[in-house]
């Protein structure tokens, strides 16, 4: 517990000498990556998320995956990240939520500890902020977002790595379109918005984990190149990190039995 607090608040104080901050119009996540070999293969995970970037945030991350053939799986994954820290000096504060489902093929060979993946899927979010400085401020968005996500991999059978330079396509479908107030200054999300909207994102992420067969400890950094127009002001948390836990059952993570 006291790994995670200190990875958080290095995470959170390096973001605050990046940019000011202000609400969060967009926020990336992290991304499911199962590195299936077999039919009926299940893979889950439960990690501490943080995503920081405008206002820091933290939650959780939850993943679900099955192998329904032996080059076919689907997955999912939900999040639940809040930032609302009293003691951070951020002008904004809120929370969000984000929910994916997809479909896609694996392969590769095991024995050579090399694995591959593709799915395709959409997802939705939703963000909420809050203005801690002007009673009453508020904007809000929601916003679908269609994605590719590639995968090679390392893969052994106590230790993993894979790089997956994920593609989606970022369209708003509620916006809040009206100025704030940010550092005593008139700010128009307009700008944001129309330069942002249906936007291709490339959001490259690595995954490391190692363990046992049947559970590894997991860690993930992605981001996101989503740019922004609106001079210092940060509007985007565009970086996000995740410590979990991730299980797989499987008949390879069983203990074969002596005839």
């Amino acid at each position: 517990m006291k790994s995670l607090l200190i990875i958080r608040i290095s995470l959170l104080f390096l973001s605050t000498f990046l940019s000011s901050c202000g609400p969060v119009l967009y926020s990336t996540i992290g991304q499911n990556v199962p590195l299936f070999q077999e039919k009926g293969e299940f893979s889950g995970q439960a990690a501490y998320s943080v995503g920081f970037g405008a206002w820091d945030s933290d939650g959780i991350g939850l993943q679900g995956a099955y192998s329904v053939s032996d080059k076919v799986a689907v997955m999912s994954s939900f999040y639940s990240l809040k930032g609302d820290d009293p003691y951070a000096d951020d002008e904004w504060e809120g929370s969000g939520s984000y929910f994916e489902l997809g479909g896609g093929l694996f392969g590769g060979d095991a024995e050579k500890l090399f694995l591959y993946e593709a799915f395709a899927g959409i997802g939705t979010g939703s963000i909420q902020n809050k203005s801690r400085v002007n009673q009453g401020e508020y904007i809000n968005v929601k916003f679908l977002k269609p994605f590719f996500q590639p995968s090679v991999a390392f893969s052994s059978r106590y230790f993993d790595i894979a790089l997956t330079p994920r593609i989606a396509y970022l369209t708003y479908t509620q916006k809040d379109d009206f100025n704030f107030v940010q550092n005593g200054q008139q700010i128009d999300p307009g700008v944001y918005f129309d330069q942002n909207d249906n936007q291709i994102l490339f959001e490259p992420g690595l995954m490391i984990r190692g363990g046992l067969p049947g559970v590894k400890l997991e860690l993930q950094y992605n981001y996101s190149t989503l740019g922004e127009p609106i001079g210092d002001y940060t509007l985007v948390n565009d970086s996000f990190f995740s410590i979990g836990l991730r299980f797989l059952i499987s008949n390879r993570t069983t203990p074969k039995q002596k005839l």
